[in-house]
């Protein structure tokens, strides 16, 4: 089994003190929702989030990310045998819990409204009553279990191949930030001690199937 746990991820509702902001406003009467019902997104929110937090859309609001890491992630032959579990730990300290059935929308509008559907209500369910996903409170290390081998991975650490930190007879749970830029803000590094996959920063999506790729070769799934 791979756990992929995404660590401090950009990923929630607008916060209060970007309600009343007219980018918000205008936003949210194009869609028709209320401002604190959408998912805070500098694709078309960094004015916003620039006035209050100046530089900051880069790293804020970064939904996108996990659109591109989830239709990797959920399209891949370790899934569909049932081998991977995805965790997603927000800044706020929320953890996302996403059943290896649930299938993620191309549209990226769809995905938005998912999620914020999401987080809204703290759960989605199937027409069948089957949980998709839901949200529990929880710090990042909640999400890690005893019988599993960790790996932190991060730029700050050696150069390691993939294919050497993953072993057929193991458990691994993986930690990766959820940011685009920037470090953790959990004490992760207090804990853990940080490998690296490549010499340059990659995408989360792609660190990530650089790991399922190793199970599924260790596993003799491909």
């Amino acid at each position: 089994m791979l756990q992929l746990n995404i660590i401090d991820s950009e990923l929630e509702l607008v916060p209060e003190t970007l309600l009343d902001d007219f980018q918000i406003r205008k936003i949210a009467k194009t869609r028709e929702k209320r401002p604190s019902e959408m998912i805070l997104d500098s694709n078309y929110m960094h004015g916003a989030i620039d006035r209050k937090f100046p530089g900051s859309s880069n790293r804020m609001g970064r939904p996108d990310i996990f659109h591109h890491l989830l239709n990797v992630t959920q399209d891949s032959i370790l899934n569909k045998r049932g081998l991977l579990e995805i965790n997603i730990h927000t800044k706020n300290d929320l953890i996302i819990h996403i059943d290896r059935e649930t299938r993620i929308p191309r549209s990226y509008n769809r995905f938005l409204g998912l999620i914020e559907k999401l987080f809204v209500k703290g759960i989605l369910e199937s027409p069948d009553g089957k949980v998709l996903m839901n949200i529990d409170s929880g710090k990042w290390d909640n999400l890690m279990k005893n019988d599993y081998e960790k790996v932190l991975l991060s730029p700050r650490g050696p150069l390691c191949k993939p294919s050497d930190l993953i072993n057929r007879d193991k458990n691994y749970c993986i930690i990766m930030g959820g940011f685009s830029e920037g470090d953790f803000s959990s004490p992760v590094y207090e804990k853990l001690e940080a490998k690296s996959v490549f010499e340059e920063e990659l995408t989360i999506w792609t660190v990530a199937w650089e790991m399922i790729a190793s199970m599924e070769t260790v596993k003799n799934l491909r």
